[in-house]
């Protein structure tokens, strides 16, 4: 079979996932008509950026020719729980906001503040645009999963917690035949150099096609333009269990210290 296909099943993906790109997506529960950078004055980086996300994630993440679903959407999920990160520490806070580090047995540190969990979640309706949360639920019912069928956001920021320092530290709460290939940890490791390099629009000027993303709209763009990776794969992999996969390891890497990557 010619073309990227998907590690689960052989479906073909590449042009149709190129094509798919646009960041903006309708579906109860989630973002709405217009993305949050609408009006902006670099609402064209941002736009740009997250639709330039959403086609070379794809690529990134082939392996002889064929896309692991739940890697991928594991991966567009520590994008966007670690540029959700990026925004929250580059924006202004006070006293009710610090964040607090946790150092597990092998050393390693962990963020954790309710505002920082705030940057991924929210529940009133001016604050969801650009959540990692709320931009994925959309698009798990956009790709079939029944509203009432929506997981409890609270369970899974509870099993990041509880697994830190064990074994299944970085994977989500799903069946182990669900699995990604990697940890969130070394997902992000893969992937996030390449991302900071596009957010920071570091390339030669005769390739640049777009201006720098502010980190203000780093965890918007990376939900949006990850996001998408649920909608992919809804051929391969059921929208509630890749809304899982995606937002257990969006919250994974919102935690992980910058220093320990």
């Amino acid at each position: 079979m010619s073309g990227k296909t998907f590690g689960r099943r052989a479906a073909p993906v590449a042009r149709a996932m190129a094509a798919q790109h646009t960041p903006e997506f309708g579906g109860s529960g989630g973002s709405g008509a217009q993305a949050p950078w609408t009006g902006d004055p670099s609402g064209p980086a941002c736009q740009s950026a997250a639709a330039e996300l959403a086609r070379s994630l794809p690529v990134w993440m082939t392996y002889d020719g064929r896309i692991h679903a739940e890697t991928y959407v594991a991966a567009a999920g520590a994008i966007a729980g670690f540029a959700a990160q990026c925004t929250f520490l580059a924006g202004p806070r006070n006293a009710s906001d610090l964040t607090h580090i946790v150092t597990t047995r092998a050393g390693r540190k962990f963020l954790f503040s309710d505002a920082l969990n705030g940057m991924l979640l929210a529940r009133l309706g001016a604050q969801m645009a650009g959540r990692a949360w709320n931009v994925a639920l959309a698009a798990a019912v956009a790709s079939g999963m029944p509203f009432e069928q929506t997981p409890e956001p609270d369970h899974m920021f509870a099993h990041v917690a509880a697994t830190l320092g064990g074994d299944r530290e970085g994977f989500p709460s799903v069946g182990t035949e669900h699995y990604p290939h990697q940890p969130g940890r070394a997902l992000l490791k893969q992937v996030w150099p390449r991302v900071q390099q596009m957010f920071e629009a570091r390339f030669e000027e005769a390739h640049r096609r777009f201006e720098p993303t502010p980190r203000r709209w780093w965890g918007p763009v990376a939900a949006y333009g990850g996001g998408r990776a649920i909608i992919d794969v809804r051929d391969m992999l059921a929208p509630r269990i890749a809304l899982t996969i995606f937002m257990e390891t969006a919250i994974y890497a919102s935690k992980l210290h910058p220093e320990d990557l």
